[in-house]
């Protein structure tokens, strides 16, 4: 008879498709560990939107000008987490109350100060181990008035973050690098 029948058992089978099943094994795994990585970049629509608002943050606080300062520094409020607020508060950047920033108005109306702000580049890098976003922005401030005219650089260094439930963006830390 041309025709065998062999009784092929257990140990016979993993003597020879073991290594298979092996690879098989090895490259399910492995697939799933390639799906399940995590991104190393943040997508390009978060990059964007930081950037944005790292753009409109950087232009409330530079904004010195008589005709828009009162709505830029209550739309600022808005952006800054609540301890940075209460710190620029205290240092002078924001002003204390309704009464402050009439009378900040006022001096910029008399001597007729506006302000013009470049923003020549945003960096944006990925966020750190408690999830908040680095961004370094910097430009130029150029203040022109009746008294002076007068032309500086920043460098400013913050961390994003998010409003709890939601998805609005927050400026939780701020640095000034600028050089004097």
């Amino acid at each position: 008879m041309y025709w065998r029948v062999q009784k092929i058992g257990p140990e016979q089978l993993v003597k020879l498709y073991g290594v298979h099943l092996l690879l098989v094994f090895s490259l399910l795994i492995n697939g799933f560990l390639w799906l399940s990585r995590p991104q190393k970049s943040m997508p390009t629509e978060v990059k964007q939107d930081v950037e944005a608002f790292s753009r409109k943050v950087t232009g409330h606080l530079l904004d010195t000008s008589y005709i828009t300062c009162e709505n830029n520094m209550t739309q600022l409020r808005d952006e800054l987490g609540p301890t940075l607020a209460a710190n620029l508060t205290n240092q002078g950047v924001l002003p204390k109350n309704a009464q402050d920033m009439h009378a900040l108005v006022l001096d910029m109306q008399e001597r007729k100060q506006i302000c013009a702000v470049r923003i020549d580049q945003v960096q944006v890098s990925e966020p750190n181990q408690q999830g908040l976003i680095p961004v370094q922005v910097s430009g130029v401030c150029a203040i022109h008035s009746a008294a002076e005219t007068a032309e500086r650089r920043f460098i400013f260094q913050y961390l994003i973050g998010q409003r709890a439930g939601t998805t609005q963006l927050l400026l939780t830390q701020y640095q000034d690098l600028s050089p004097n």
